[in-house]
């Protein structure tokens, strides 16, 4: 049995397989992010955790927000959206 594969074909699984794979980090850094939450609102804020001003458990919509808001700007500054150029006289 031999397939020939379009170079269209192609490409769509690689942008089927890229999508699968940003949603599956997307989704692994929400579950890490909400069960890890709580050690780390403990060692980042111990006074405010301690006197209520901070909250040690996060829903699932807010683990989301906060990854989406880190995955966005990692992304932004990343692909040079906001860079800063030292050679650029206009900064």
């Amino acid at each position: 049995m031999n397939v020939n594969l379009s170079k269209g074909t192609k490409i769509a699984g690689l942008i089927g397989v890229s999508v699968f794979v940003a949603f599956f980090n997307l989704i692994a850094a929400t579950l890490i992010v909400k069960y890890g939450w709580q050690k780390i609102s403990f060692i980042l804020f111990p006074g405010f955790v301690e006197k209520g001003d901070i909250n040690s458990v996060l829903s699932f919509l807010d683990a989301f927000l906060v990854v989406f808001v880190i995955y966005t700007l990692k992304t932004a500054l990343g692909k040079g959206v906001a860079t800063i150029d030292e050679t650029s006289k206009n900064k």
